[in-house]
């Protein structure tokens, strides 16, 4: 069992409620959202008080924001019919008794894309104050950041726009761009998928959790809920989830065995049988369908190719690295790859082969290594899995995602705390075709994407 850096090893045992928490929990109830038509006419409370809804649908415009429950950076969507709205919360990460009610205007956080009834959990469609994976407290949940005290399930926004999926950087600017895209604002959470918030999901699954519904997962935020555009194929949408892949999940008791043995699929895995050292590790060993059942449980999906390069590319930015121009070094300040951590003897320099996961970085901790948008380790730690098929870059592309591939492979690019330092740049789109049921000769997770 590995022993963490310091830096990273104090947990906070943060209780539910407690600032800090993704999207700035009150103890009270959360914040009042961002804005929003709403269908009726409640005005905007203090934080942790009870906001009743308008009574009627055409009472007025500014919908009142629910209280508690709710995301503490939700915003009020338009409802309808001006049903009332759910009292305080229990908590200000989301209780139960602070989701929105049918009827009422539909809350978007960081745990759900707007729906009716949320369970206040993170569940797919409803709204949420922490996303499911976070909803408690403890190592790789609520420690994470340079100080300890960071939700694992943070997730900056990350402002729309157009840029080039293709083109080369140096270092001294972008040349030879090509294949434009343009992107609508999402959310991308900032640290990869931990061992710890996996660990929520195998117990949820052992305990009589199922898989995602059919199609589940989309970016419902767009064209109309219909989600994504598919690039293979004109007047086709985001499919989400299939219900043939359910076999691929294992859940009800005893499936907690079935995990353990799969989620330890070689020296360079993070996963243990119980909770330990490893929890603020990135999650490793994960296959496709693993990693997007678990961002839908988790209230989100997994990002698009074309996203997922905004983001590390800095939109029209088009960075050499996600965090810039500056070379990675051998300090694991910039990004965790090459096997370089925790020693400085990278496999280029004589290091040698990665003796195993004790070669992986906890979440974030390459620390200047952010993006324009504040996510970490985008390049290096852990390759991350995407939605599309891999296939060759459709132009122009708005909200585009490749479904209808010739290739059964999926995306797979970031670079992994063993692959070397030709992987890290922002550009880079070669070897990045793999099966879905690859789970690595090297270091293979995700990170989940969110409704803005």
């Amino acid at each position: 069992m590995r022993t963490l850096n310091p830096r990273f090893a104090a947990t906070l045992a943060l209780s539910l409620g407690v600032t800090g928490a993704c999207g700035g929990g009150n103890p009270k109830g959360a914040q009042p959202g961002s804005g929003g038509a709403g269908a009726s006419g409640g005005t905007v409370g203090a934080a942790g008080t009870t906001v009743p809804g308008g009574t009627s649908a055409t009472a007025g415009t500014a919908g009142a924001v629910a209280q508690g429950g709710a995301s503490g950076l939700g915003s009020a969507q338009a409802g309808s019919a001006g049903a009332p709205q759910a009292a305080a919360g229990t908590d200000g990460r989301g209780g139960n008794a602070g989701s929105i009610g049918v009827g009422g205007a539909g809350g978007s956080s960081r745990g759900g894309a707007p729906g009716t009834a949320g369970s206040g959990s993170g569940a797919t469609g409803g709204a949420s104050g922490e996303p499911r994976s976070c909803s408690a407290s403890g190592p790789g949940l609520t420690n994470c950041g340079k100080n300890g005290n960071e939700s694992c399930c943070t997730s900056p926004l990350v402002a729309g726009g157009t840029f080039s999926r293709t083109y080369t950087n140096s270092g001294s600017g972008a040349t030879g761009t090509a294949d434009p895209a343009t992107v609508s604002a999402f959310r991308l959470d900032k640290y990869e998928i931990t061992v710890g918030r996996f660990r929520q999901y195998v117990k949820y699954l052992n305990g009589g959790g199922t898989p995602p519904a059919a199609g589940s997962g989309k970016h419902a935020h767009l064209n109309g809920a219909k989600g994504l555009t598919d690039s293979g194929a004109s007047g086709s949408f985001e499919p989400g989830w299939d219900a043939a892949w359910n076999t691929r999940i294992p859940s009800g008791a005893g499936s907690a065995s079935q995990w353990n043995t799969a989620l330890k699929c070689n020296k360079y895995g993070t996963w243990t049988d119980d909770a330990g050292a490893n929890e603020l590790l990135p999650m490793a060993c994960l296959n496709w369908w693993e990693s997007y059942a678990f961002c839908i449980w988790d209230g989100g999906f997994l990002p698009s190719e074309a996203e997922w390069r905004f983001a590390a590319s800095g939109g029209d930015e088009h960075r050499q690295y996600p965090w810039g121009s500056t070379a990675p070094g051998t300090d694991s300040a910039y990004a965790i790859y090459d096997c370089c951590y925790p020693d400085k003897q990278c496999r280029s320099s004589g290091g040698g082969e990665c003796a195993g996961f004790v070669n992986a970085a906890p979440v974030g901790f390459a620390s200047m290594g952010a993006t324009r948008y504040g996510q970490l380790d985008l390049s290096g730690s852990m390759f991350e899995w995407l939605v599309d098929h891999y296939a060759p870059f459709v132009s122009p592309c708005a909200d585009c995602a490749s479904f209808t591939a010739t290739s059964s492979n999926r995306v797979l690019p970031g670079g992994g705390y063993r692959s070397a330092l030709t992987y890290l740049p922002s550009s880079n789109r070669g070897s990045v075709s793999y099966a879905e049921t690859f789970r690595g000769d090297f270091a293979v997770g995700a990170r989940c994407a969110r409704s803005p």
